[in-house]
């Protein structure tokens, strides 16, 4: 049978319609899904780009802020001692026994303990004895580090060649039971709060005998330190110290008392060289005076830099630590917990200490300072309180550590 010409027509139009379809199934849609995925891909590789300019826009700010963080952080790590020294809480303990009319009538010495890590587990890493810090720091949390930094380009701000040192926080429980008048409680809860060593009184119970005028009772104390390789322990020199419970909470020979008989060396005069002759020093003056209030810093020609100040009328607490860093003497010096400097000790034989003062301008004169010397280093430190105010004074030594001696 012949076909004709109309039918021929009809299965010609077929067979294009079906070769056009095949071709788009097979050729174009391909190529129209593949250009959208390509576009896809440009569009969120734009955006990305866009993020990334902005970022570096900002590069001077993010190192700053960095740096600023950095910076704070290392403050606060080094508030805290790189360990829970037994030695130390014995020079505590007998700061609190010669400076105010509180005594310790005996003191348990606590198993340090581990509680915290930082940087392990979030902000919310609390130890938790079933899971030990080995099994948070297992295989899932190296493939997220992995994945971090192979996103974080080589000059990132982000990048690190080395993984962040890991630190352990103890503490340790010193019950305390004493017993003192009422304004020696207050002046040993205000010892605590500026003591070097970072410490919490965690409960306190206090009774009073009327008859005898005396307030007894019992002291939860904490201490705090953060360890790491990178923090080693410090050392404390108490060879000329004896020992004994009787030497330290009874009526014998104190720590501190073995310690400023062994000091001695400007004992004839009774400090006065120390007044023209110095390396470190707090000066006070009426809050309506010209200069600061409470001046301290480091004596020579070329030290404003080392200054810290206060000019605020009323009782400053100023500390001064002096340790052994990198085979040198350094002091640290704080004032109101706040304001500090660290300044290196050019002395060779020992360390001179003028707290200078002044009378009082009348009874609207109200600064004062409550000082803390420290002393873990190898060279003894002599302090002089000059010209203090005879009605009222000005200052008052809160507390003192290792081989300091102080002329009134």
């Amino acid at each position: 049978m012949k076909m004709n010409d109309s039918l021929k027509g009809v299965i010609l139009i077929f067979v294009g319609i079906v070769a056009a379809l095949l071709s788009f199934m097979y050729v174009a849609q391909p190529n129209i899904d593949s250009t959208r995925s390509i576009q896809g891909e440009i569009d969120t590789l734009t955006a990305r780009l866009a993020e990334l300019e902005a970022k570096q826009a900002e590069r001077d700010r993010y190192l700053e802020e960095t740096a600023q963080y950095n910076a704070d952080y290392d403050s606060i790590l080094n508030s805290f001692p790189a360990d829970l020294n037994q030695e130390v809480t014995i020079m505590f303990i007998e700061g609190i026994r010669e400076n105010y009319e509180f005594d310790a009538e005996s003191l348990t010495m606590g198993v340090k303990e581990q509680f915290y890590t930082l940087g392990v587990g979030g902000g919310d890493a609390s130890l938790d004895a079933a899971a030990p810090v080995e099994a948070v720091e297992g295989e899932e949390t190296t493939e997220v580090a992995a994945e971090e930094t192979t996103e974080a380009p080589a000059d990132s701000v982000l990048a690190t060649s080395e993984p962040a040192p890991v630190y352990d926080c103890y503490r340790a429980s010193f019950p305390i039971s004493y017993s003192g008048s009422y304004e020696s409680i207050k002046d040993v809860v205000s010892y605590v709060d500026n003591y070097t060593d970072r410490m919490t009184i965690n409960q306190i119970d206090i009774a009073y005998d009327s008859e005898n005028d005396v307030y007894t009772g019992n002291i939860q104390l904490y201490c705090y330190s953060i360890e790491g390789e990178d923090r080693p322990e410090r050392t404390v020199e108490l060879n000329e110290v004896e020992t004994g419970v009787n030497n330290i909470f009874n009526s014998g020979a104190s720590v501190s008392s073995t310690v400023e008989n062994s000091l001695s060396k400007y004992d004839d005069t009774e400090g006065s060289a120390i007044e023209t002759s110095y390396d470190f020093y707090t000066m006070l003056n009426p809050a309506s005076s010209d200069v600061s209030a409470k001046l301290v810093g480091q004596n020579g020609s070329g030290k404003d830099a080392s200054i810290v100040s206060n000019s605020d009328n009323s009782i400053s607490t100023v500390t001064y630590d002096f340790y052994e860093k990198d085979g040198k003497t350094y002091c640290k010096y704080t004032v109101d917990n706040e304001n500090s400097y660290e300044a290196e000790v050019t002395s060779a034989e020992d360390v001179k200490l003028l707290i200078k003062s002044s009378d009082r301008k009348d009874d609207d004169d109200k600064v004062g300072v409550r000082v803390t010397v420290n002393n873990s280093s190898n060279l003894p430190v002599y302090v002089k309180v000059s010209g203090d105010d005879s009605v009222n004074p000005r200052v008052t030594i809160a507390g003192k550590s290792g081989s300091v001696k102080v002329y009134k």
